[in-house]
């Protein structure tokens, strides 16, 4: 089979992976509404991306003790959720071939209840979602659920194993032959093959079966992104496609090749999974133009925001330090826990370091660091170079396609559509022709 290079679009707002993106000049800000929404995924899909991808938090961001003041103030990322079913619903509901990933949590929500909203959405969409699994870790994700026991992570895995089993269960509870629908003989289906699943784990009791007949697909695609051994384990037990925050193709490749050795060991086919990196083009018509745009992105990025957004992702509380404080002494004096296990941001920041160990880094150039791509690579330069580096990555095998993740929003989209996926056609990477019914086809699953 052809191997094609997936794209998919990052929706996230008023921020994504660059801390700025609600103040660019070009970027719309009324993220209510829903004709927006829509807009992008007409232009996704008329641009030739695979899948709009809606990333998931149970609240909005918040520091060390719960401080959301300041990612509220300065419009940073998870600022605004959405809940992610409804906003694809309203995306897929304007688009034909286009797929879409919705993320839900598999510790802060029932499965029978996720089952059934990834059953109506298969269903109205033509076959067309994934779930991008997640165990909303971090203490942010936990504000609005005070009334749950706090899961440890090892506790949180085996719940999401556990959710994945009984949602797997319910979504082939009916054979795909059990409706009837005879008029004349009155039967709609036959009650012999729907089953129930009469499930009894650890974390779960139901009986079943789905109130909802059985998708073409058996499901949604799954997506998992966790970076840690356990993480790796669940992906390799469940995952079709890995969502990977790596900012170099050492990095892609490595968990690309880890995952899929850990999926071979339990008997899958390990050229089944696909890995998806997350980068930041930022274009230009020549590269000139390109990096003073790169130049006026970091303009527009507010100092305290990025500070909240570095203490946040690295678990630390920077409060108490100005911003020309040596990022050294800040590591010495602050315990370091990574918020989230998806996330990059600790061995981003070792790699940073090490780029320059002569060099004496502040906390303030840190921050602004990271929050101009949150450790995703920033791709700097024309059509052509921002092509030339998806190609090399793509064609070393470290990833299998791409979230492009905007720096104003919605037009980062249009102007990779227009610049970037006419060249990479051109060379053959992606399709030229309608692509093929259902994500799954898509994806080559």
């Amino acid at each position: 089979m052809r191997r094609w290079m997936t794209l998919a679009g990052y929706i996230l707002v008023p921020g994504s992976h660059f801390g700025g993106m609600w103040r660019h000049p070009y970027s719309e800000t009324d993220f209510c509404d829903r004709s927006l929404y829509e807009d992008v995924a007409r232009t996704l899909e008329r641009g030739g991306f695979d899948l709009a991808f809606v990333p998931e938090s149970l609240s909005i961001a918040t520091g060390p003790g719960g401080d959301y003041r300041t990612f509220v103030a300065h419009g940073a990322v998870g600022s605004i959720r959405h809940d992610p079913s409804h906003l694809v619903a309203a995306m897929a509901g304007v688009t034909r071939h286009l797929g879409f990933t919705v993320t839900l949590s598999t510790t802060y929500m029932e499965p029978y209840h996720i089952a059934r909203i990834f059953s109506t959405l298969e269903h109205f969409s033509g076959g067309r979602m994934a779930w991008n699994i997640v165990t909303s870790a971090g203490e942010s994700n936990a504000h609005n659920f005070g009334h749950f026991a706090p899961l440890d992570s090892p506790t949180a895995y085996r719940r999401a194993d556990e959710t994945l089993t009984v949602c797997s269960q319910l979504w082939t509870s009916w054979d795909e032959d059990a409706l009837l629908r005879d008029k004349d003989s009155g039967r709609f289906a036959d009650p012999d093959k729907v089953s129930t699943i009469d499930h009894a784990g650890e974390f779960f009791r139901l009986r079943g079966p789905l109130s909802l007949p059985a998708t073409p697909g058996g499901g949604p695609v799954l997506m998992a992104a966790g970076v840690s051994p356990r993480g790796r384990d669940f992906a390799a037990r469940w995952a079709n496609v890995m969502f990977a925050i790596q900012n170099e193709a050492a990095g892609m490749a490595e968990l690309r090749n880890d995952v899929r050795r850990r999926a071979e060991a339990l008997g899958r086919d390990p050229a089944s999974i696909r890995l998806l990196a997350a980068v930041q083009p930022v274009l230009g018509e020549t590269r000139a133009i390109a990096a003073a745009r790169a130049a006026y992105l970091d303009e527009i990025i507010h100092p305290e925001m990025a500070r909240a957004f570095l203490a946040a992702m690295l678990g630390m509380d920077l409060a108490r330090f100005a911003a020309d404080t040596p990022i050294e002494e800040v590591i010495a004096a602050t315990p370091m826990r990574a918020a989230v296990d998806a996330g990059a941001a600790v061995p981003w920041l070792d790699q940073v370091r090490a780029e320059d160990p002569d060099r004496r880094w502040t906390l303030g150039e840190i921050a602004l660091r990271l929050a101009r791509s949150s450790s995703t690579p920033r791709l700097v330069g024309t059509a052509r170079d921002v092509a030339d580096a998806l190609e090399a990555f793509f064609a070393a095998e470290a990833c299998d396609g791409f979230v492009i993740t905007p720096t104003h929003f919605p037009g980062s989209f249009d102007e990779f559509a227009r610049a970037v996926v006419p060249e990479l056609r051109r060379r053959g990477l992606v399709r030229a022709d309608p692509p093929p019914q259902g994500l799954r086809a898509r994806l080559g699953l």
